[in-house]
């Protein structure tokens, strides 16, 4: 834990910082979406509708903010905390990832929790819409042991890897997001080195009246090395 600990005063420190520099610039966000199947880096989290509320929190370039996501039946459940901090194209942020229903939400112990700890960054150029990410689960439920029969140690962390480039463009109304995403090695996406992510996103927005236009969203995806493919339809409130 004392990763953590020192990671958070670090972003303790920024956030004085941002605050000193820029209070004036605040913002508060509430929004959701709703998808016919929860995929996620690759793999169903979930395949019925889903709800996933996001509230956020902005002042200057630093966010805080929680995600979550539940099945109209209840049984996938998922909520995550996130900190972020923005300059010059690069946001580095950390989430708090925890869909582990088997576990008590509060219990932190190394050996038991069902939280995982993601230390994330990222840099996109305006000038050019590519988006490149790379995300580490450093504490939490995601051991060696998992993914290696060989390994005795219990304990021992995974550092399960996702690395992720997206370019952005657009057809008439149409948003268009190309991605592709990979894992180095072996944990909790794939095996090896693999691609494990690839598909386009189209988004655009539907007047439905004179002051109030949805936003609607659809995903075509596929894993190669699980031969797996995916369809996602959203509307974003």
């Amino acid at each position: 834990m004392k990763y953590f600990y020192i990671f958070t005063l670090l972003f303790l420190g920024i956030i004085n910082s941002t605050i000193a520099q820029d209070s004036t610039k605040s913002a508060f966000y509430v929004n959701a979406d709703i998808v016919s199947n929860f995929v996620w880096r690759g793999a169903v989290a979930s395949p019925t509708l889903n709800f996933q509320p996001m509230v956020t929190y902005s002042v200057g370039n630093f966010s805080v903010g929680t995600w979550g996501t539940t099945d109209i039946f209840g049984i996938t459940k998922e909520i995550d905390i996130f900190l972020s901090y923005s300059i010059k194209g690069f946001c580095l942020n950390f989430t708090d990832y925890d869909w582990n229903t088997s576990t008590k939400y509060f219990d932190y112990n190394n050996a038991t929790t069902g939280h995982d700890f993601e230390l994330g960054l990222s840099y996109e150029n305006e000038k050019f819409p590519l988006n490149i990410y790379g995300g580490t689960i450093f504490y939490g439920d995601d051991k060696k042991y998992m993914y290696n029969n060989t390994e005795t140690d219990s304990l021992l962390n995974n550092y399960s890897t996702y690395l992720q480039l997206s370019y952005t463009f657009y057809i008439q109304k149409n948003n268009l997001d190309v991605f592709i995403g990979a894992t180095p090695f072996t944990g909790m996406y794939g095996t090896d080195f693999a691609i494990i992510y690839t598909g386009l996103t189209a988004k655009r927005e539907i007047k439905i009246t004179n002051n109030f236009w949805l936003p609607i969203f659809a995903t075509f995806a596929a894993n190669p090395q699980s031969q797996d493919y995916f369809a996602i339809f959203g509307i974003s409130l």
